[in-house]
């Protein structure tokens, strides 16, 4: 079995239970509001952050990192839609949890942030099923994409993307202990999605703090 089908099977009970949490349900079914979007999609925003900043400055993975896996800019456009930015809502724990780990992949285990990779690349495939409904949910006129840009840009390349991202791994040629790595990324990083996922709609005490995290 190839390494990329192995980690898709190691991941696939997180896989739908993030799928059965509030937030991710709330999406589909026009239970959140515009706040409570953006709130998530500033949780979003620091960990692509992160992993764009790492990936591009650690060399045995950054060839596999293209420019069309960079989100931090849709996500920035999505706030801006709302009336939200960046700055408008704090970092929660389970988010700083998942920088912290994504930071010390980068120095001990830099095969794992290949399975970040894997995950939120991944998520695309579900954005091009979830665009339509949470248009819906978010009030959005019929045919904009302003405010939901980070499930719709590049949505038309995203199975494409995706084939020549796993493609490139599994002909890699990969040692045990860089398979090893990237499947541990990808089944913690998506556990701690999960953690994430699970307090999004929780009350957020902060209200819109003004904030800024130290790279």
């Amino acid at each position: 079995m190839s390494v990329m089908n192995l980690v898709r099977e190691a991941i696939s009970e997180s896989h739908y239970q993030i799928e059965q949490t509030p937030f991710s349900k709330g999406m589909m079914n026009g239970s959140i509001t515009r706040r409570d979007y953006s709130r998530g999609l500033v949780q979003l925003w620091h960990i692509h952050y992160e992993i764009e900043r790492l990936i591009h400055s650690t060399k045995s993975v950054s060839d596999y990192f293209t420019p069309e896996m960079v989100r931090t800019s849709s996500i920035s456009r999505d706030l801006s839609a709302f009336g939200f930015g960046i700055n408008s809502f704090p970092p929660m724990k389970e988010t700083l949890a998942i920088i912290s780990q994504i930071r010390d992949w980068a120095i001990e285990k830099p095969f794992a942030l290949l399975g970040c990779v894997y995950i939120l690349e991944g998520s695309r495939m579900g954005s091009l099923v979830i665009a339509k409904p949470l248009s819906k949910t978010l009030g959005l006129a019929q045919g904009q994409t302003a405010g939901i840009e980070y499930h719709l840009e590049g949505a038309a390349q995203t199975p494409a993307r995706i084939r020549a991202f796993k493609e490139k791994v599994d002909q890699s040629s990969l040692a045990v202990k860089e398979t090893e790595n990237l499947t541990e990324g990808a089944v913690r990083f998506m556990e701690l999605l999960n953690d994430l996922y699970a307090q999004l709609l929780t009350d957020d005490s902060s209200g819109s703090t003004e904030h800024r995290m130290t790279a």
